[in-house]
């Protein structure tokens, strides 16, 4: 663990999620216990400069975190950073049995069944999962059938992977690496945590990541993932939203979606329930708010259930994959992260319409990790944004840990 501290302390990794709408960084370093939060800090990211996953505007972009950086004090020369979006795709494929040199030298030929474009134009990644087990056909001798194995295949735009690298460089900083948002999100609120893993007990995690221009749904077991979708309903949706029913400023748009309470639907759907089962008893009710907050309460109301609808489409796909009542297709919980998971009480909305526990995720309740010297109202404000850049912090320190354990 010293020499890893050392190696952090050294280069000075951060991890660094760059948004549509924010940035945020983050530096980590391991200890003798865990893991210590040594600084976070997130900024607005220049307009206009990131569009669809891609960097665009790579100077305005680089320019940022380098102010980013100097104002909160970071000491960096390195950083991991990540992708994300409908371009990028991530799925677990079936291939005959190899080894590890021979898949590299045939994986864009199978990659190139799972994108349009020209696989030259895309960079291509994959993990051996493992051997398939599953019963001889009828008839079929053990030794005459083919072995098979589990690959987890990733394959990203080279424009994309590209234009941050680029970007790093412009900034001053080494791109150590550049991830896939889904591994660095699970690393952070369950791979390093062991208390999160006990409770889920080996049953598959589901995690939306609300951002600006999508919701990003993740669903991953401890075996790999399984199914990642891009959903184009989320903050920017919302404010909109807010924007056309007010007839307002984007900002102040911004400012009104963060005072809606879902929790009062919630609210007076049971009173009319007990309303409903009572005689002649009055039921009391809770004072109707203006008649602005009712407006965009009930437009908001109409934009999330269709983002659940998305949600639950995907889950029922995921639990098809599955023979009838297996495990490993049940998912009972989800895990909510990003800027719009904090709107007050969407968590407890998302639970009861589709039937599960939802929660926020918070990569530091960890009983591993150190921020003692992080404020808590710090550590309230920004927990559900940061669970990526948290990822991306610990990537290299973590993977370092898993090979030597292996």
């Amino acid at each position: 663990m010293a020499r890893w501290k050392g190696v952090l302390h050294r280069q000075g990794i951060i991890g660094l999620d760059l948004g549509s709408y924010t940035m945020k960084a983050v530096q980590v370093e391991p200890t003798r216990t865990g893991w210590r939060l040594v600084q976070l800090a997130q900024s607005p990211t220049p307009a206009d400069s990131i569009r669809d996953g891609v960097i665009v505007q790579p100077q305005e972009v680089a320019d940022a975190i380098k102010r980013l950086l100097r104002e909160n004090a970071f000491r960096a020369s390195a950083a991991v950073t990540a992708i994300a979006g409908a371009p990028v795709i991530v799925r677990q494929v079936t291939l005959p049995k190899m080894n590890e040199a021979m898949l590299r030298k045939t994986i864009r030929y199978e990659a190139s069944k799972y994108v349009s474009t020209s696989i030259e134009d895309s960079y291509v990644g994959f993990e051996i999962l493992g051997d398939v087990d599953h019963a001889p056909a009828e008839g079929e001798q053990n030794e005459n059938r083919e072995r098979q194995m589990q690959v987890l295949l990733v394959v990203a735009p080279r424009e994309m992977v590209d234009a941050q690298i680029r970007t790093l460089e412009l900034a001053g900083l080494e791109a150590l690496a550049i991830e896939v948002e889904a591994f660095a999100l699970y690393r952070a609120l369950f791979e390093m945590n062991h208390t999160a893993l006990a409770r889920w007990n080996g049953s598959p995690a589901a995690m939306a990541d609300l951002g600006a221009s999508y919701t990003n749904l993740y669903i991953a077991s401890s075996n790999g993932f399984f199914l990642t979708r891009n959903i184009p309903i989320a903050g920017n949706t919302f404010t909109q939203t807010v924007q056309s029913v007010l007839q307002c400023s984007w900002s102040e748009a911004e400012r009104f979606k963060r005072t809606v309470d879902f929790r009062q639907l919630l609210k007076r759907r049971n009173t009319r329930s007990r309303a409903s089962t009572a005689d002649d008893e009055a039921v009391p009710t809770e004072s109707a708010g203006s008649a602005q907050e009712e407006a965009v309460l009930k437009a908001l109301q109409g934009q999330v259930d269709e983002l659940l609808r998305e949600v639950r489409r995907s889950l029922h796909y995921y639990q098809s994959q599955f023979p009838e009542g297996s495990p490993h297709g049940q998912v009972s919980r989800l895990v909510l992260t990003g800027g719009s998971s904090q709107i007050s009480g969407l968590a407890e909305y998302a639970a009861a319409r589709l039937g599960l526990e939802v929660e926020l995720g918070d990569p530091f309740n960890n009983p591993d990790f150190d921020t003692a010297h992080i404020s808590a109202e710090a550590l309230q404000m920004f927990a559900p944004v940061l669970g990526i850049a948290v990822g991306l912090a610990v990537r290299e320190a973590f993977v370092e840990a898993q090979r030597r354990a292996a």
